[in-house]
């Protein structure tokens, strides 16, 4: 059996089929979520550099700052 295909449920043994497709769903999930997390976070990070590049290029292109 692959993993798409289910067996006959008149042959009997099927529920591991169901378990298996369950498992599968979780896994999924617990990635996805992890996935944009990790997007979100870099995302942050990106903005974060930028804001420093930002206040960084004014301070050194303005003489009278301190």
């Amino acid at each position: 059996m692959d993993i798409f295909t289910f067996p006959d449920k008149a042959s009997g043994g099927f529920g591991y089929a169901y378990l298996a497709m369950a498992f599968m769903f979780i896994v999924a999930k617990i990635t996805l979520t992890k996935l944009k997390k990790a997007d979100q976070k870099a995302k942050e990070e990106v903005a974060r550099i930028e804001l420093e590049m930002k206040n960084h290029n004014s301070v050194k292109n303005n003489p009278n700052s301190f």
